[in-house]
């Protein structure tokens, strides 16, 4: 069985850091955001996965060759313009020769895809969608189903007056080689817009799969930092990197901690990190590979990248700092998003 990982995106929500690093590779607890979903189709057994890639597609394929994290085969798709997520699998089409799976490159989720899998067989699906109730409905595709589960309605994005459920599209499918049909060739195409609106229909046979635990789609930076909070708080079936010292407090290798910072969990300290005396490293904070924060410095709610430097008495609450930022001494910010101008201004060229 084989699947795809949707990574052709632009993010442009997630703007500057998509400046800095393609969206696939924007870490998430300091795994990259597409190992999420490659995890998943792991532990499902896939050993071939196909990745589309345009933005950035050096640095994904890069990343990925150095990686030994994955026990599957990855072929990639570059596309010389986006195709769109039906687009972009059927440029693939010819691999696809019997059930396969979709997902996106940016969902963080701990679904079981082998009850996905054993619900499409049993109801004998040509699609089937996995759906997760949500209170905002209205970033989402939102779908309809019938007391057996099959799928009689489904808007992309509603407006208020088109809101008639709350269970919405996460971007997660199963699909037999019929759903081809409904796409054309070489031309940008969408699965919520266009191909499942009309498989609906048609009165094709589309299911819905209501999963139970827990998935979040990081399109914006208010996702992003909500993802981290959420994986903080133990969500069964994503790990997190490093080894638990104590109580949600995560460490990495080669880290010089002083004994006097003051290490308040939930917390993430990624590899090769110093901590000096007087540090406080508040809940919710996350620290990537090879950063410095000197004495006296604060830091609550933070996501710093690799290679961060935070000097003496510097304060950040609720900010997330890119690859390299420097943070001057004494230095005080809140809601910040921050990454260095020469990477930046290289990023941009």
């Amino acid at each position: 069985m084989r699947a795809m990982v949707l990574a052709a995106g632009l993010g442009t929500r997630l703007r500057p850091l998509t400046y800095i690093l393609p969206k696939p590779m924007i870490p998430i607890v300091n795994r990259p955001s597409l190992f999420y979903s490659l995890s998943l189709l792991e532990r499902l057994g896939i050993e071939e996965v196909i990745i589309n890639l345009y933005h950035e597609a050096k640095k994904v394929k890069d990343h990925l060759s150095r990686t030994r994290e994955f026990n599957m085969q990855i072929i990639f798709s570059e596309e010389k313009h986006l195709l769109g997520t039906a687009g972009g699998v059927k440029k693939m089409e010819s691999y696809f020769q019997e059930t396969f799976l979709v997902l996106s490159s940016d969902g963080v989720s701990n679904v079981d895809l082998k009850e996905v899998l054993h619900f499409h067989k049993r109801k004998q699906a040509i699609s089937t969608v996995v759906l997760k109730e949500e209170e905002e409905r209205f970033k989402y595709g939102i779908a309809l189903c019938n007391k057996e589960s099959r799928i009689s309605q489904f808007v992309e994005k509603p407006s208020w007056g088109e809101v008639f459920s709350n269970q919405v599209n996460t971007g997660i499918y199963i699909f037999e080689p019929e759903v081809f049909s409904y796409i054309p060739e070489s031309r940008e195409y969408d699965f919520g817009n266009q191909v499942l609106p009309a498989m609906v229909e048609r009165g094709e046979r589309i299911y819905g799969y209501v999963m139970e635990g827990y998935w979040t789609d990081v399109g914006n930076l208010e996702d992003y930092r909500k993802a981290h909070k959420d994986i903080l708080k133990r969500k069964k079936g994503i790990d997190i990197p490093g080894r638990q010292i104590k109580e949600g407090i995560w460490i990495g290798e080669g880290n010089r901690i002083s004994p006097q910072a003051h290490l308040v969990p939930p917390l993430v300290i990624g590899n090769n990190c110093e901590v000096e005396e007087d540090v406080k490293i508040g809940e919710g904070t996350i620290l990537g590979d090879r950063v410095r924060i000197r004495k006296g410095a604060s830091l609550h709610q933070c996501i710093l990248w690799n290679d961060v430097i935070i000097e003496k008495g510097a304060e950040l609450d609720d900010c997330i700092l890119a690859n390299y930022v420097f943070v001057p001494p004494d230095f005080s910010m809140k809601g910040a998003v921050v990454t260095p101008k020469g990477l930046l201004r290289s990023a941009l060229k």
